[in-house]
């Protein structure tokens, strides 16, 4: 049986999207809503504080302070919360790669991954995901630009997007990048919760009818290893955002990410437009 270093924090994020999907969890927006903040508290490092008073502030106060003399939501739900965890395990997710519990007792959930040669093994919460080459970070809007806010985050999404499927790059997860969105950040910090090797981060500023995005590749330690300007019209923002995508993917220096990462195959060539369901566009926003 082999104790993996760390966990892996991609994988539990997109166990954390099959449960929101499961049929399991469907009709439980409130469960999967304290699951989901469970979750990101500790892959952010603050497991040790989840306490009752803090979730109940975070999740269940309405108008006054929490009291969990008064109030037994914390609890309540958190009961029920185990009961649909091992439910889903039980038939949807039992062939599940990575499962997530909550040890009774407590509210700072497990991390289990399975070893399909031997078994598997629970870790408890960690902020170092594995191997993570690039953090793109939330795209921002300059002074007098803020109203276009939505085409920063649209931007920043299709970035990922592309990086996503047309290369190698092992990306940092939209749940934990999405955390530095309005607000202000430290590289230092960013390196601590990311543990990405460079990051990508960018503005944007408009100017009657054009957008002008700004673009720039550092290492952990901030020194700059490339930069780029892109100006595209503002006509249509979801065109504009694929198309600046596009330029970001095909322009990138691959071989300043890390000695892995290959550039875009040939199956997918960096001049060849990504397409998306447009009935289907989803835009990740940061969890509260």
């Amino acid at each position: 049986m082999k104790l993996e270093p760390s966990f892996e924090i991609g994988s539990i994020s997109d166990q954390l999207e099959q449960l929101r999907r499961s049929e399991t969890f469907s009709r439980s927006g409130r469960l999967f809503a304290l699951l989901e903040f469970l979750v990101i508290e500790t892959l952010n490092g603050r497991g040790d504080s989840l306490k009752e008073l803090v979730i109940g502030d975070a999740l269940y106060s309405r108008s006054s302070p929490y009291d969990p003399g008064i109030d037994s939501s914390v609890r309540v739900e958190a009961r029920r919360l185990r009961r649909k965890l091992h439910e889903y395990y039980e038939s949807d997710g039992r062939t599940s790669a990575v499962r997530i519990s909550l040890p009774q007792g407590g509210y700072r959930p497990i991390f289990t991954f399975a070893n399909v040669d031997d078994g598997s093994r629970a870790l408890p919460g960690s902020t170092a995901p594995i191997g993570v080459d690039l953090a793109i970070l939330p795209f921002r809007t300059l002074a007098g630009s803020e109203a276009y806010d939505p085409v920063a985050d649209g931007l920043t999404d299709e970035v990922i997007f592309a990086l996503e499927h047309g290369t190698s790059i092992q990306l940092a997860p939209r749940m934990l990048i999405f955390q530095f969105k309005h607000r202000f950040y430290s590289l230092p910090e960013a390196v601590e919760m990311t543990q990405a090797r460079t990051f990508l981060y960018g503005s944007l500023r408009v100017t009657g009818s054009t957008v002008r995005t700004t673009i720039e590749l550092s290492d952990s330690l901030g020194f700059a290893l490339w930069s780029e300007r892109f100006d595209g019209p503002l006509d249509e923002p979801i065109a504009l955002e694929e198309r600046l995508a596009d330029e970001v993917r095909a322009k990138i220096p691959f071989e300043l990410l890390h000695r892995n990462v290959l550039p875009p195959g040939p199956h997918r060539a960096p001049h060849q437009p990504l397409s998306r369901n447009r009935a289907c566009q989803h835009r990740a926003v940061a969890p509260s």
